[in-house]
């Protein structure tokens, strides 16, 4: 296959390295048209831009290391946007107008397809329309309304058929719009991860921390964000009001009083409704890019009491082993102890813990792993650069 020409991927918005488009498709407006990295699209596609936009930003974006088949249809009125990872079959045909022959649409109508979405063969998307992440369009399908993060839909108009549940670890099949709500609201009330922030007189880094989680997470239906605040800086409230007003997915606590280590760290625990908690220090941020395939490392261990971090200097995807009992405990954390941040447990086995358990004086984690471990050996081992 023959690649579009130096003369035409200048002209481009944005051109990221690796990428590889077929010279045998139309692009109407190059100069508002973006490519990420490894964008990989086939012969036959027609990416049409209508009506220029004024300020010169791009209509069609296309994030990184996205796979499009043949005769991909993209038509931007306003604005188009694939986020990382989107996948999309053949004679797949995407327009932020209802009717194609528009030449005019509202100034808010935009398509998103959220990451590592899949989005079936002859299928269509139309009008002001956001798909979450992780999400699959069965092939035919017309999507009209916005998908949730999580979901797979399929017909004309497309209707949920399966949602990932958390709670299950499954993708559970529903059989009604009500049925599907009932399992999106569960959802919400049960994440799959929940992330809780300590502060301690941080008010600049914990804006950092939180800009480098909800920039790769937006509203994502598996995570929730729990902020706890030890009362040290009057302005570390004032750092969350932005995030409170815009994300359902986060939750802010405030302590009368300043408070020691170990005591936010039990409240975080207690306070957190996903599967897993991750306890993190806001000094600190998330490495770019790092979430979402954390996710599935927790969807893989469910049956596991923690996840032991390793922290990798160069990003990669995550490298996991499935361990059990002391002797692998101690054979891995011998030489070094583990990190401190962040770290990872199961809520569930935990809450066998509750009452009994004591944070030593020494190194609290390390009792913590401990105490885990006699209520369940199994954990596992996740080698991988999940904060900076």
């Amino acid at each position: 296959m023959k690649y579009i020409s130096p003369s035409l991927f200048y002209r481009l918005y944005r051109y990221g390295t690796g990428c590889r488009i077929a010279m045998d498709g139309f692009l109407s407006l190059p100069e508002q048209t973006a490519f990420g990295t490894d964008v990989k699209i086939r012969a036959g596609y027609r990416l049409d831009i209508p009506v220029p936009a004024e300020n010169g930003s791009p209509r069609i974006v296309i994030g990184n290391r996205c796979d499009c088949s043949n005769f991909l249809t993209i038509s931007a009125i306003n604005r188009v946007e694939l986020k990382d990872n989107v996948m999309t079959g053949p004679h797949v045909f995407i327009t932020d107008a209802r009717q194609v022959w528009e030449k005019e649409g509202s100034s808010v109508s935009t398509v998103v397809i959220g990451e590592n979405s899949w989005i079936g063969a002859h299928s269509s998307i139309l009008g002001n329309v956001k798909i979450g992440t992780g999400c699959v369009v069965g092939a035919g399908s017309v999507v009209l309304r916005d998908i949730p993060d999580y979901c797979v839909v399929a017909g004309n108009p497309a209707e949920f058929r399966r949602i990932y549940d958390p709670s299950s670890g499954d993708w559970v099949r529903v059989n009604s719009e009500t049925e599907a709500r009932e399992l999106l609201d569960r959802r919400r009330k049960d994440p799959l991860l929940s992330i809780c922030l300590t502060v301690h007189d941080q008010t600049e880094e914990l804006r950092r921390c939180l800009e480098s989680i909800y920039t790769q997470i937006g509203d994502d239906g598996l995570i929730e964000v729990c902020v706890l605040d030890d009362s040290a800086a009057e302005e570390t409230e004032e750092a969350t009001c932005y995030y409170r007003s815009q994300h359902t997915n986060f939750r802010y606590i405030r302590n009368s009083a300043s408070a020691s280590d170990n005591s936010l760290f039990l409240q975080a625990v207690s306070m957190a409704r996903g599967r897993f908690v991750m306890l993190h220090n806001s000094e600190t941020c998330l490495a770019e890019g790092s979430l979402l395939p954390f996710l599935n490392v927790l969807h893989t261990h469910m049956d596991c009491a923690f996840v032991l971090m390793e922290h990798m200097h160069i990003p990669s995807a995550p490298q996991t082993e499935r361990l059990k009992g002391l002797s692998d405990y101690l054979k891995h954390t011998a030489a070094q102890p583990p990190v401190q941040y962040p770290f990872v447990l199961n809520r569930r086995e935990w809450e066998q813990l509750i009452g009994s358990f004591q944070p030593g004086e020494l190194d609290p984690w390390v009792h913590l792993h401990y105490a885990l471990l006699k209520t369940n050996p199994h954990f596992c081992l996740c080698r991988y650069k999940l904060s900076e």
